[in-house]
């Protein structure tokens, strides 16, 4: 397994740990099937157990990884028919925070939610670290908290599904280009086809991650 960046104290040191995780398994550094502990992402982290064991609850909660007694954690595998929730949730909830946004979004939040897609909302540049600060940042502008604590999860079951593979290169740039229209149609009050197309949005990188899964090595 790879070594991950040690924390230091900006965040809590949990959130830390649980966001440093989350993309460790994102870009395949977790590998699946394979039992780890506490003490391992503790002395790769550089903390106690305390604040790995609170990510850890937080991402078995989100059902991300699996406890299993006696030997630790791995990371959860996903049926079809959990494949087809996240992606009936991640619909959901997107479409939510898209209906609210047309009602709440002022010039200003359009703006802010441009500078987000510009990079300016996160030290990664990658597109998968700007995804998540936009909608992220849209659940929060919309004022739907619980929400985006909902879609963070099920961000991370997302996560799962191609950890580690290669998303084609055409997929992310029509991600760039998706994720302007939206904010095109927020800005204008077109709700319908803003939901519309934010459903478009999230069933193309549903379908996206499963087919890095089906052409990744590991699955051939």
């Amino acid at each position: 397994m790879k070594s991950m960046p040690p924390l230091f104290r900006a965040q809590s040191l949990a959130q830390q740990a649980y966001h440093t995780i989350r993309r460790a398994i994102r870009d395949g550094q977790i590998p699946q099937g394979e039992f780890f502990s506490e003490t391992t992402f503790a002395e790769m982290l550089g903390v106690s157990r305390t604040p790995v064991r609170e990510a850890m609850l937080d991402l078995f909660r989100e059902g991300v990884v699996e406890i299993i007694a006696k030997r630790g954690f791995r990371l959860a595998v996903l049926d079809d028919n959990a494949i087809i929730e996240v992606r009936m949730l991640r619909v959901a909830l997107e479409s939510l925070v898209i209906r609210r946004l047309c009602e709440v979004a002022t010039k200003e939040d359009i703006v802010e939610l441009r500078k987000v897609l510009a990079g300016e909302a996160t030290e990664d540049d990658d597109i998968f670290s700007v995804d998540e600060a936009f909608h992220m940042r849209m659940a929060e502008i919309a004022g739907l908290h619980q929400v985006k604590r909902i879609l963070l999860g099920v961000r991370g079951k997302m996560y799962l599904i191609a950890s580690g593979a290669h998303v084609a290169q055409p997929r992310t740039d029509q991600v760039v280009d998706e994720h302007s229209e939206l904010l095109d149609l927020i800005s204008r009050k077109d709700c319908q086809a803003a939901v519309d197309a934010v459903t478009a949005h999230v069933e193309r990188s549903i379908d996206a991650f499963l087919a890095a899964r089906d052409n990744s090595p590991a699955t051939r």
